[in-house]
């Protein structure tokens, strides 16, 4: 069955590879590329592939040598590059806050001429995507992927403990206590790196008031330590309290709880898109996924996302008109379905899709796409590393013990003390 998604919905509500951390080195006809991603990534097979395609049939004569890295390995190389006026020719990056610096540092070519100049190339893209990557109405980056939060969980271990997929959040405290009351942990949580439970309680904060909190908080309407951020809170310390998550979880990294969710050593994960792939790889048709129930059911399918995938170029590429046709290709239907179909990864394009040749985990996470009410953007890439990243530590630090009311009081006045500087 085929029938045409667009991703308005989600966006706007939304060679060889080498690991390490090496510099880059650039030669003649080279165009330098950092990506996100590791050995373990079942999507990296894909992306070589298509740079392997690009090398052999651009009509640049360039080649596209390519460097991996984990997210806050790229997140620091990145940095240190761009402070050394060094950085590869085209980049991965996130949209917002994180992209914005190296914008105003003169940093990152304007590829709006590009777009304006390619008009069927422009509108291809989902609503709401490009405008991710705009500052001051001028387009710095092309989107290739978008992402939300998800709960995937074990189709097997659900069936053998008689629960079924939850459709209020009531009745996910009940699958929880259930699974606990078999042995089984519920759901596999990560305390070592902030973002992770702090999306967690964003999602559930998201249940409470649909978008309408995060954009009041943007647009200055409302504040940080609202009570509806204060409750989300103390929902996900109730979890961590009655045993939902693993013993020890405040201090496992992102890399154990992912090991463990796909170990099938728990029976939920909640964590984005990017992951299904992995998902797939490990768990095949016992891998699920399904919308985290809203607190208060007249805010469901009201999600944690945005952009998953972005590219830039560097203003001091040399070779701009070849780095924008790399760009192109990326975001071209035969690219997009092959990141679609091959490494699930949902596409950042207007894209018809066959759902027969998508895997049983990705019908589910498609069907999410295509039933949301909603999305807010991670708080860490609205705000970047200043009221983002205390968003992600004053949710760490109310599951490690602080009053929650207190420490969101603590985050509204950093707030407030930046506003001043």
């Amino acid at each position: 069955m085929k029938r045409k998604m667009f991703l308005a919905g989600t966006a706007a509500a939304l060679i060889s590879g080498m690991f390490g951390m090496q510099a880059f080195a650039k030669s003649d006809n080279t165009i330098t590329l950092m990506l996100m991603g590791t050995e373990a990534d079942a999507f990296v097979d894909d992306y070589n592939e298509i740079i392997d395609q690009f090398n052999q049939n651009n009509e640049y004569g360039v080649t596209v040598e390519a460097e991996y890295y984990e997210n806050e390995q790229l997140k620091t190389k990145l940095a240190t590059l761009m402070a050394a006026n060094n950085a590869p020719d085209v980049f991965f990056t996130y949209e917002l806050a994180y992209l914005e610096p190296f914008v105003n540092g003169g940093k990152v070519a304007d590829l709006t001429s590009y777009l304006e100049d390619d008009a069927e190339w422009k509108d291809s893209f989902a609503e709401g995507t490009l405008e991710l990557l705009m500052f001051d109405e001028k387009n710095y980056a092309i989107p290739t992927q978008v992402s939300l939060c998800v709960m995937f969980y074990n189709k097997e271990i659900f069936e053998e403990n008689n629960v079924e997929v939850p459709t209020t959040y009531d009745e996910f405290l009940q699958v929880c206590e259930a699974l606990k009351n078999n042995g089984v942990v519920p759901m596999a949580m990560s305390g070592a790196d902030a973002w992770i439970p702090a999306q967690f309680v964003q999602q559930i904060a998201c249940g409470m008031s649909g978008t309408e909190l995060f954009y009041d908080i943007v647009d200055g309407k409302e504040k940080w330590n609202n009570e509806i951020h204060v409750k989300a809170a103390e929902e996900v310390v109730k979890m961590a309290d009655a045993g939902y998550f693993q013993d020890g979880y405040i201090g496992m990294s992102p890399e154990e709880t992912t090991d463990m969710f796909l170990n099938g050593k728990a029976a939920m994960y909640f964590q984005g898109t990017w992951d299904a792939a992995n998902v797939t790889e490990r768990l095949g048709e016992a891998g699920g996924a399904f919308v985290m129930p809203a607190y208060d059911p007249q805010y469901e399918n009201v999600s944690v996302g945005s952009l998953s995938t972005s590219f830039a170029v560097a203003e001091k590429c040399e070779n701009k008109d070849a780095a924008v046709a790399l760009l192109k290709y990326w975001t071209s239907p035969e690219v997009q379905e092959k990141l679609l179909y091959g490494s699930e990864k949902i596409p950042a394009i207007n894209l018809e899709i066959d759902e027969n040749k998508l895997s049983v985990l990705m019908r589910d996470i498609m069907n999410i796409c295509n039933t949301q009410n909603g999305l807010t953007p991670w708080w860490d890439r609205q705000y970047g590393a200043e009221e983002g990243t205390e968003f992600n530590n004053t949710c760490v630090a109310v599951l490690g013990g602080e009053d929650a009311q207190e420490a969101f009081d603590a985050l509204q006045q950093y707030s407030e003390d930046m506003a001043d500087r």
